[in-house]
């Protein structure tokens, strides 16, 4: 009977070890969402893609999208 007992307690154990490891990366990913949730969206002026305001290219009050984009419209 001693084994038994030994063998639920590592059961128990092991389930409470891979519960808290899923919690804890879903806490992760909820932090995550919740800092890129706050991201301002910007339109490009070239081709009316919506991007993230710090990842977007500003020239003269307007946003693009890519390099590609904000030389077009210089032209």
């Amino acid at each position: 009977m001693g084994i038994v007992r030994l063998i639920t307690i590592a059961l128990i154990i092991y389930l409470a070890i891979t519960l808290y490891k899923r919690w804890a990366a879903s806490q992760q990913k909820t932090a995550g969402t919740k800092k890129a949730g706050n991201t301002t969206m910007v339109r490009c002026e070239v081709c009316q893609l919506h991007v993230p305001e710090n990842e977007a290219l500003q020239y003269r009050g307007k946003y693009y999208c890519s390099q590609k984009h904000l030389e077009q419209d210089k032209n």
